[in-house]
């Protein structure tokens, strides 16, 4: 150990060494900057004299060599270089070397004299430890002697405390099988008393049932050779016939004698009866159940399958076990399964996923899994179970409603077309009888009529598709910033005709001041207008509406209230009111008119704004109220510059493509009126032809053109020809969503308008092109 202790001093002398010359060439690299290259080995004599100090001579020279090459590498100049370039270079090195080596010598000579004399005195403190060593020895065998007599004396009273205690069966017996003694505890275990045990005596023979014979004679047997025999499980009979388990270990006490401790474990056979059958009933309802069910250990490997697996897969066990499982997982989805099973374990947070299990027959089912962590008292994580629930009839369900669904939304689009086509030559004609001085009254009054009827329509066809839209989440807002108060105001008046015709005085109050809210304006224009429109159809004679708009810069929202005196909304209706095709009682609805889409298509566009839509109602003939909160703009906005005035009445040359004649007819006309110079064709081909003669100043083409040539081609062919570069092109489709927008937009259409054409949009578009020709 000696040895030892000095090699590893040794080692860390040199171990010094070298980290005090490191530092040492730390420190000279740190002052370098003020010693200009002077005294390169200045700080270097340090670490050998403190070496030698610390671990004599060997280390001190070891540092004083090191210290050498380091001061000539980095602080002698030429830097790196090993050998000194000049004479003074190598008197310096000498006399470094020579006075770190005297210094190194001197120190590392007291350093071997204290340590002879360390070891001097260490021999003489090992001899004086010795002598003090055997007086100890000496004096501790007298004490053991003493106290091995009381240490016997204590430990038969310990056992005899312990025999008396009764805390576990004691026996001494005899290797005849008799028992020479038994505490009360071991005679309460067999069913015996003190008397029958004094009077008659009793053999542990007697006692054992006869199939735990051969045990307790093995048991004899490794007691004679060994003297001891660990605890093992058996059973005792009692008199009455009943058997009680217990743990016995035994150990010999003398060549023919020995001992016993008996513990009774009957309530830990019972507990684990009980577990046995828990565990059976447990395996019985697993293998039962409907759902495939697994169990995994904390690390993921599988450790268990109900019966339902294994029918299901084909398999057994011997192949499923460990990451077996994947082979029942189809390929596609493996690895996403197993990657998400694996975040899932990591987090500790139940897992559930969706996927393919290949069956027996080689089929793939879908399969809903769960799975969740089963923790110990401590919270740690040693086990997961898992169940898979076919649900292959569930997602083959839900595929054909997406796909009914998915019918039924191109069926109300195609409806929707087809329709539209009809009302827009209907539309123009009405159009025409309105711009025409008629002699006849009536036609006037008739043609107010048809157009409103048409209006009517044509406002029920965009009801039904943004209402499918809505409900596809395909319906998509033109956000911007826009003045609530101004909208409301502007609706409001819109309405003022059509709520006077229904007997009802229109009220407004709080659109005096601007309320900016970032939304679609046209939409929040659409959402009032159709509250107003309810409130007109379910008006009860003379009554009045109500327009309020405030705004709550506590909640940053804003309110917009529309309130009549019309025939109110009953109880069980409020709770329905914004579903689709909700309404009233039939013979009231019906004679309204309408789909029931309005408060629908309302709640969905408030709600895409971040809104809500609440409607009350005291009742039947008490009227109602509609109030709509919208999210307000994060800051005010400047008001929006005013509109450009309308351009000069200069007539335009347009060419109208459109394969129903009649709409095309009314509507040539209809511009005619306007002193437009009009042209009609009424298929993509000659439309073309007639675009490169005529080089027109606006094209109207139908997108759903007979032939070869789509609207949408005609759009781009027209866009090719250089000829027309200025021409300005307007879609007509039966489709008005933004998908049919953003295919005109990419064939050229500067403007897409929805059949039967707005006659105002239409204007609105010619003076555009206008603006943009006196430009």
């Amino acid at each position: 150990m000696q040895g030892s202790s000095s090699t590893g001093q040794e080692w860390r002398g040199y171990a010094v060494a070298a980290v005090l010359c490191l530092l040492a060439a730390m420190l000279r690299e740190a002052l370098q900057p003020w010693l200009h290259g002077q005294a390169p080995f200045i700080l270097l004599l340090i670490p050998p004299v403190l070496a030698a100090w610390y671990g004599g001579g060997g280390p001190g020279f070891v540092a004083l060599l090191i210290g050498a090459v380091l001061g000539q590498l980095l602080f002698v100049p030429p830097r790196w270089s090993l050998l000194p370039a000049q004479a003074t270079d190598w008197i310096r090195l000498a006399l470094f070397l020579l006075m770190g080596g005297l210094s190194t010598w001197l120190i590392a000579t007291r350093h071997a004299a204290l340590r002879r004399l360390q070891r001097d005195h260490e021999q003489l403190q090992q001899a004086r430890n010795e002598l003090e060593l055997r007086e100890r020895r000496l004096q501790d065998a007298l004490h053991t002697s003493r106290t091995a007599e009381a240490d016997l004396r204590h430990s038969r009273a310990q056992l005899q405390q312990l025999f008396e205690t009764n805390l576990l069966g004691i026996v001494f017996w005899r290797t005849d099988r008799r028992v020479v003694e038994a505490n009360d505890e071991v005679l309460r275990i067999w069913g015996r008393t003190r008397e029958e045990f004094t009077v008659d005596g009793l053999w542990l023979d007697a006692l054992t049932p006869p199939e735990f014979a051969p045990q307790d004679r093995a048991a004899l047997q490794r007691l004679r050779t060994e003297g001891r025999v660990p605890p093992m499980e058996k059973q005792y009979v009692r008199p009455d016939g009943s058997r009680v388990w217990v743990l016995v270990g035994a150990a010999l006490t003398g060549e023919d004698e020995g001992v016993a401790f008996v513990l009774d474990i009957s309530a830990q056979k019972e507990a684990e009866l009980a577990t046995r059958a828990n565990a059976a009933m447990f395996q019985s309802l697993a293998d039962n159940i409907a759902q495939l069910a697994w169990m995994t250990d904390a690390t993921g490997y599988i450790t268990w399958y109900n019966r339902r697996w294994f029918e299901y897969t084909g398999t057994d066990l011997q192949q499923m076990k460990s990451w077996g499982w994947q082979w029942a997982h189809h390929p596609e989805h493996v690895e996403r399964v197993l990657t998400k099973f694996r975040r899932h374990m990591a987090s500790g947070e139940p897992w559930e996923d969706t996927f393919p299990l290949r069956g027996a027959d080689g089929q793939y089912r879908w399969f809903l899994s769960h799975a969740f962590p089963l923790r110990d008292h401590a919270g740690r994580i040693v086990a997961w179970f898992g169940t898979n629930t076919d649900v292959d009839a569930q997602r083959r369900a839900e595929q054909q409603l997406r796909e009914a669904d998915r019918r039924k939304d191109e069926f109300i689009a195609v409806l929707a077309h087809e329709l539209r086509n009809p009302l827009a030559p209907v539309r123009n004609a009405v159009e025409i009888l309105k711009r025409l001085d008629l002699a006849e009254p009536r036609l006037g009054r008739v043609s107010v009529i048809v157009d409103r009827q048409v209006s009517h329509m044509a406002r029920l066809i965009d009801d039904l598709l943004d209402v499918s839209r809505i409900a596809r989440g395909k319906l998509t807002l033109r956000k911007e910033p826009c003045d609530l108060s101004d909208i409301v105001c502007n609706t409001a008046d819109d309405y003022r005709a059509t709520l006077a015709a229904a007997q009802q005085q229109l009220h407004v109050t709080g659109c005096d001041e601007a309320t900016w809210v970032e939304g679609d304006p046209v939409r929040i224009a659409q959402m009032v207008g159709n509250l107003l429109t309810n409130a007109a159809r379910f008006s009860n004679g003379p009554g009045q509406v109500r327009v309020e708009c405030s705004a709550d810069r506590a909640t940053n929202t804003v309110r917009i209230g529309v309130s009549d005196t019309g025939i109110g909304i009953e109880p069980e209706l409020l709770v329905r009111l914004f579903d689709p095709f909700a309404q009233a009682a039939q013979d009231i609805a019906r004679s309204k008119g309408g789909l029931g889409l309005g408060l629908a298509l309302t709640k969905g566009l408030v709600e895409l704004h971040g809104g809500g839509v609440l409607a009350e109602s005291d009742g039947s003939g008490r009227g109602a109220r509609f109030t709509i909160t919208l999210p307000l703009a994060r800051a005010e906005r400047a008001s929006r510059p005013a509109p450009l005035g309308r351009a000069g009445s200069e007539p335009l040359r347009i060419l109208v493509i459109e394969d129903n004649q009649d709409a095309a007819n009314t509507l040539g006309e209809l511009l005619q009126l306007g002193g437009h110079e009009v042209q009609l064709a009424y298929d993509g081909a000659s439309g073309i032809d007639l675009a490169r003669r005529l080089r027109p100043d606006v094209v109207i083409s139908d997108i759903g053109l007979p032939g070869t040539l789509s609207g949408y081609d005609v759009g781009r062919a027209l866009r090719a020809e250089s000829d027309l570069d200025g021409v300005y092109l307007i879609a007509l489709s039966g489709y008005a969503d933004h998908v049919a927008r953003g295919r005109a937009a990419e064939a050229g259409f500067d403007t897409h308008l929805a059949k039967p054409p707005d006659i105002g949009a239409l204007e609105t578009a010619l003076v555009a092109v206008k603006a943009r020709s006196a430009a």
